[in-house]
């Protein structure tokens, strides 16, 4: 084998997989699962207690609204906080610990950012009463409701499809 055997290889080899990883960079679709819709809606239900994982669960939320809008289908999302997700919608976040304030943050930031896109955060009025929360001490973009799981019940009856996170 030659210099330029070798040197053609590894062109082959470097330039077939620079191929093969641009193939597979195409974004992926939903297209079985989207078939005939025009609008989807869902409620997403939340009762997680680690602020991480709710500020997840927010920024995935922003990327199924867009995800969905860009594979031609109009989304209809609200966002019920029930339980200990509760506290991390706070002004004044008594309560959650100096570890968490980074993952509050994040959550909160991700909260205004649902609300420009017109998709409401909803908080849960018997979490917050446990929690000695009031309505005022919520963050901008978060509405307190009576019930958690009435609005939850409320939204399936209007159609709206349940996307449970615990």
């Amino acid at each position: 084998m030659t210099k330029i055997d070798t040197a053609l290889r590894i062109f082959v080899l470097v330039f077939g997989s620079l191929f093969i990883s641009a193939a597979s960079a195409a974004p992926l679709k939903d297209t079985e699962a989207l078939k005939g819709l025009k609008v989807a809606k869902a409620v997403f239900l939340i009762d997680v207690d680690k602020p991480g994982r709710v500020a997840h669960v927010f920024k995935t939320i922003e990327l199924t609204d867009k995800s969905l809008r860009e594979q031609g289908v109009k989304p209809h999302i609200v966002v019920v906080a029930i339980g200990p997700s509760v506290a991390f919608l706070t002004r004044d976040r008594r309560g959650i610990g100096y570890m968490d304030e980074r993952a509050v943050l994040e959550l909160q930031t991700e909260v205004g950012k649902l609300a420009k896109m017109a998709i409401p955060t909803k908080a849960c009025g018997v979490a917050m009463k446990g929690m000695d929360v009031q309505p005022g001490d919520l963050i901008a973009g978060v509405h307190p409701v009576g019930n958690g799981f009435v609005e939850a019940i409320g939204y399936q009856t209007q159609g709206y499809q349940l996307v449970p996170v615990y």
